[in-house]
């Protein structure tokens, strides 16, 4: 009889562990389906935007890529990226992030740059009224947007080079190669 009992109380126990256990894995699971389907649902719209920005990215142009030092104004003395973005498409862009690229002679990128040019050029470093409020709420279809986007943390070698072309008359541009890339397009 006393083995009997000592049976049923290691039976009872090993069946509350045992239960213990699968609800507690139960609980991991759940909440493991509950963090995979945010990280699912973030993950989605980021292919979202990267489809968006394929296929719309054909309707959209920069021309007059290029690099310099600005000569006036609030951005004097400092080397800013400059173009003007074209909308081709047949809807307005309200949000725009690009990947701009130095490339030397070969192709091989030297530095890159990821903006949005719809923001102002002086960006988050000024909150004057009168320089923030320049920031345009969409491009319009067949319409075109001029930026300038502020170079920092550019390896001394673009600079000087850039430097170096200012003192010409006419080209205050770097001389080498861009490449870009729409990395997200919102659309109103």
């Amino acid at each position: 009889m006393m083995i009997k009992k000592k049976s049923i109380a290691v039976a009872v126990i090993s069946s509350l562990v045992i239960s213990l256990v699968l609800i507690v894995n139960l609980a991991g699971y759940l909440i493991y389906l509950e963090l995979k389907e945010a990280e699912t649902e973030k993950a989605y719209q980021i292919l979202l935007h990267k489809a968006r920005a394929q296929v719309y990215s054909r309707h959209i142009d920069l021309a007059r890529l290029g690099a310099s030092f600005e000569q006036y104004g609030a951005l004097s003395g400092k080397a800013v990226l400059e173009g003007i973005v074209r909308n081709y498409g047949y809807r307005d862009i309200s949000g725009l992030l690009i990947k701009v690229r130095f490339l030397d002679p070969d192709g091989a990128s030297l530095y890159e740059i990821v903006f949005n040019p719809m923001e102002p050029s002086l960006g988050s470093q000024v909150s004057l009224p009168h320089l923030t409020s320049s920031y345009i709420s969409a491009i319009k279809p067949e319409g075109s947007l001029p930026f300038k986007k502020i170079l920092t943390d550019c390896p001394k070698e673009i600079l000087s080079e850039i430097r170096s072309n200012a003192s010409a008359p006419k080209s205050r541009r770097w001389s080498g190669k861009f490449d870009y890339k729409i990395l997200s397009i919102d659309l109103s």
